[in-house]
């Protein structure tokens, strides 16, 4: 068994709550590359995103229902009214926006890990990536659960460890010898 792995089940997490982290991973380093794509990262812009919002006229009332449903869920889990401009961007296409907040709901709300574990994954994988959407995004849900600055500084170091590592063994091309 890899030792990443069996210090991860030393911790309280079984397999299935390692899926669920690997899950969690790829839905927001997929989320990331769409913030950055639609320029909701963009600090020096006007605040819009790279394609308009769509009026309300043009939401579909399937859309519209999800994104009531957005604005309840992330309002309290962000500890702010409205929805955030990522939902609000997505709102144009009735397809992409059921699949991705259905996905987002079944990572962040269902599964064996809690709440907070999910939102420090979710800060660490947008820092990872630098979306400053999603840092504000995850920062903004860590800050309404009561985390304090310094606990969430330490994300920022255990990011720092793990890329640190990654990118030396990448540049010194070491072969792992972990194998399970």
């Amino acid at each position: 068994m890899d030792s990443h792995i069996a210090a991860v089940m030393r911790m309280g997490i079984d397999e299935k709550g390692i899926t669920e982290l690997i899950g969690l991973a790829d839905h927001v380093s997929g989320m990331n590359k769409v913030a950055f794509g639609l320029l909701l990262d963009e600090e020096d812009g006007d605040g819009a995103p790279l394609l308009p919002y769509p009026e309300e006229s043009e939401i579909e009332p399937s859309v519209r229902e999800m994104l009531s449903e957005v604005e309840e869920m992330e309002s309290a889990r962000l500890g702010r009214p409205g929805v955030p401009a990522y939902w609000r961007s997505l709102a144009r296409n009735r397809h992409y926006f059921g699949s991705t907040w259905k996905k987002h709901r079944l990572m962040l709300d269902g599964g064996v890990l809690d709440p907070e574990a999910k939102a420090a994954v979710g800060l660490g994988v947008s820092a990872t990536n630098g979306s400053r959407y999603f840092i504000r995004y995850f920062h903004a849900a860590l800050v309404n659960i009561g985390w304090e600055p310094g606990r969430i500084l330490e994300i920022f170091g255990v990011v720092d460890h793990y890329n640190s590592f990654n990118t030396l063994a990448t540049g010194m091309q070491i072969e792992s010898d972990i194998k399970p």
